[in-house]
């Protein structure tokens, strides 16, 4: 696998290039979706576990744990939203430190670089788990389009300010110049995906949208 560096978060995630061909469409969206799905159910775990742990600690400790910049932790909604719900309206709007950043209990930290990584495995890109996704839901040819489209909305968004910490426009550079090579297509690329799937689609797409939009 290729690991996607990230300024912001040290790592965002990884491409896998397949080795041999899926054998029909079901096999390559199973492929695609289980690693970021349960990536994020499982940083979800974290994250909650981690601001759990923070809102119940003294003072004296919470001085001793690392922090995140304001500004990256309202750059998603979902983790955004979990920190004012647990440690309390508005505290994304204030200045906790002198520095501008929030202290957070390592697991919490851990969650939200999770959520972030895969959730940007889940955009519509090329051959990334979300490529790949949408090439099995839309076909090789409309993948392509929605891939298009895709880094036409993120490019927009980081030059209209919707993207103040740069998270999306980096990856989509990185990603971008690392996919030279097509993908390998499937034995079986006739027979359609079952509604069942396209229904844990919907829901990933979801759960990634809402990590991936700012907060208002």
């Amino acid at each position: 696998p290729t690991i996607v560096p990230s300024l912001q978060t040290g790592l965002s995630g990884a491409v896998t290039p397949l080795m041999s061909s899926p054998p029909n469409l079901k096999s390559l969206f199973d492929f695609a979706v289980v690693g970021p799905l349960s990536g994020l159910i499982i940083s979800l775990f974290f994250m909650y576990s981690g601001l759990e742990l923070t809102a119940f600690m003294s003072p004296e400790a919470q001085s001793q744990l690392p922090s995140l910049p304001l500004q990256l932790l309202r750059s998603s909604a979902l983790a955004g939203g979990m920190v004012e719900w647990l440690l309390g309206e508005g505290i994304l709007a204030q200045t906790p430190t002198a520095d501008g950043t929030a202290l957070l209990h390592p697991f919490a930290i851990a969650g939200f670089v999770g959520l972030i990584s895969n959730a940007l495995a889940l955009l519509p890109i090329g051959n990334t788990d979300g490529g790949r996704i949408s090439q099995s839901l839309f076909g090789r040819k409309w993948a392509r389009v929605v891939s298009g489209l895709s880094l036409l909305i993120l490019v927009l968004s980081g030059v209209f300010g919707l993207d103040e910490s740069n998270i999306l426009l980096s990856y989509i550079l990185i990603v971008t110049i690392w996919q030279r090579n097509p993908e390998i297509p499937c034995k079986n690329e006739v027979d359609d995906v079952d509604f069942g799937r396209v229904s844990v689609a919907i829901a990933a797409a979801m759960l990634a949208a809402l990590t991936l939009i700012p907060l208002p």
